[in-house]
């Protein structure tokens, strides 16, 4: 038999799926029996409320909502977690593992089975005026006009609902919102999903067929498809690249993006960096999918190491191409104990190929630089990447360039303002990177630098749009210009790049005087803090201690 027809044979079913439907009350009662299972080689909810209003109201109007799949097989005892709910999840030889239809039935579940009518971050209200799905009304909306806004999670039991009804609309002129209650709840509870149940002991199987059904329909990330093809059915931690990506939030780096750890995952593999659209995701034997999330894990967390306490980038997003982090992991697992020397020459690369885009991160230039990555000498592979990036660029980031936090020219010089330790005008103490960072994740083009001056639309004055116009600080309620000329410490001042020139023409008013003040001041000690990190004008040479040759090798 050839390899293709073994294949096939092997993939075949021993009984064809059940064809069958549950209604909404059914299904959402095996849920909350604990019989519905997650799979961890399922992928991570990415529905929000929005997406499972639409759900709640084509349910509510009768449009078809898709066909769930589902793996009937034994299951161990344990706790099921979905949104606010906590369910049982008692041991069984008959559970429905969710093969396709996650985010419908946790959406569902987390809707209607909540305890609290406004716990769930998915709770939803039905307007029986509108009738229309939404969120929780303030409380002071509800107490005007109580028997108006149904909450959702009375719906799937009518008693239940007659119930509410019987509190919140028992007045006559409430006739209308009542047969609309009632309505609701019917059409709900009543509905029919299709569902497919496959009983099979083949894990295999199933994951080839939830690579299937998703490539069928709304596209998977690449990340995405491997967990799915290679994640444990029973967790172990990590299981999943998402999982990765949580755990490395504890280093206090911020949130690693999973396309960025998918392809991390790939190069400790030895794979392309990323997967042509031809080939094939690759699958893995439990064991050594278990292996490389691993590793994975544990190379990604030495790189965060290396870029905070070696490179002085404290935070993941203040890293200015993304793809040096993919390529550092094929050093550190190649030669996971580098000098000191190396190590530093190490950062001269990241800092080096910031400064002059040779990290720009296409896959042609990043199959290069890891082709230069040796396994028989740490020393020869720092040097064939600092190869990559000599050349010195005739332009460094100019702090009066207009400003934008998606491009890495501005990260460069959000990293330069850090390097003065700016610190709070209020309090005087020194600010974290990584705590600016959460407390401004999203701030004009999403950068965590506030303006100093607001910036009108369609207004083209060229320092208003300048980094010179923006600095590290949490916001405040007055607005930091306010902090600013309210502040009397020059130190402060300061550290944020404030001479006293400059304050004098703030108090003025003058704020293009200002901000062009700033960034003269600011301009000579940004090309001094990139000097420092790019090291041109110094030898390059490894450390003494890999140039002595050890007798015994002679």
């Amino acid at each position: 038999m050839t390899t293709a027809a073994k294949r096939t044979a092997s993939t075949l079913l021993d009984r064809r799926p059940e064809a069958r439907t549950f209604s909404v009350q059914d299904l959402l009662d095996v849920v909350a029996r604990g019989r519905v299972r997650i799979p961890s080689f399922q992928r991570a909810l990415k529905w929000d409320r929005m997406n499972a209003k639409l759900l709640l109201d084509s349910l509510y109007r009768g449009y078809p909502v898709g066909t769930l799949l589902l793996w009937e097989t034994a299951a161990p005892a344990g706790e099921g977690r979905i949104g606010s709910l906590t369910l049982p999840a008692p041991e069984m030889d008959n559970a429905l593992w969710v093969v396709d239809g996650q985010q419908r039935i946790v959406s569902l579940a987390r809707i209607l089975l909540a305890a609290d009518p406004e716990e769930d971050a998915f709770a939803l209200y039905f307007d029986l005026d509108a009738a229309d799905f939404v969120i929780p009304p303030v409380i002071g909306k509800r107490l005007v006009d109580p028997s108006r806004w149904l909450p959702m999670t009375v719906v799937l039991d009518s008693e239940q609902l007659m119930q509410w009804l019987f509190e919140h609309a028992a007045e006559p002129s409430s006739r209308p919102r009542r047969d609309t209650a009632i309505q609701l709840g019917r059409r709900l509870r009543e509905y029919e999903i299709p569902a497919y149940i496959v009983r099979s002991d083949d894990q295999t199987t199933l994951r080839d067929i939830f690579k299937r059904i998703n490539s069928a329909g709304k596209s998977l990330d690449d990340s995405d498809v491997f967990d799915a093809l290679n994640g444990s059915r029973f967790p172990s931690q990590p299981s999943t690249i998402a999982e990765i990506s949580s755990d490395l939030e504890k280093l206090e780096f911020g949130r690693i993006e999973e396309r960025i750890l998918h392809r991390l995952l790939r190069v400790l593999l030895g794979l392309p960096v990323v997967e042509s659209a031809r080939s094939e995701p690759p699958r893995l034997a439990d064991t050594e999918a278990e292996e490389a999330y691993r590793k994975t894990a544990a190379t990604a967390s030495q790189i965060v190491l290396f870029l905070k306490n070696d490179a002085g980038i404290p935070h993941y997003e203040l890293l200015p191409y993304k793809q040096a982090f993919v390529t550092l992991g094929r050093f550190f697992q190649l030669h996971p104990h580098p000098s000191p020397r190396s190590r530093e020459l190490l950062a001269r690369w990241i800092w080096r190929g910031a400064l002059n885009g040779a990290h720009q991160g296409d896959t042609v230039s990043t199959r290069k630089v890891l082709a230069r990555i040796l396994p028989e000498s740490e020393e020869r592979s720092v040097d064939g990447m600092l190869e990559m990036v000599k050349e010195r660029p005739s332009l460094l980031p100019d702090v009066a360039d207009r400003f934008n936090f998606r491009f890495a020219a501005s990260k460069l010089l959000a990293l330069a303002l850090l390097s003065l330790e700016p610190r709070n005008l209020l309090t005087g103490d020194r600010l974290a990177a990584g705590q600016l960072m959460r407390l401004l994740p999203s701030v004009h083009d999403s950068s965590p630098l506030l303006q100093i001056f607001s910036l009108r639309r369609g207004e083209n004055e060229p320092y208003l749009q300048s980094a010179a116009n923006r600095l590290f600080h949490p916001p405040h309620k007055g607005g930091v210009r306010r902090l600013l000329t309210s502040t009397t410490d020059s130190r402060l001042l300061l550290s944020h790049g404030i001479s006293e020139a400059a304050r004098q023409l703030l108090d003025d008013g003058d704020s293009v005087a200002f901000l062009k003040q700033r960034a003269e001041w600011l301009q000579p000690l940004v090309r001094a803090f990139f000097d420092r990190h790019g090291r041109w004008d110094e030898p390059d040479r490894p450390s003494i201690a890999s140039l002595i040759i050890d007798d015994e090798a002679l």
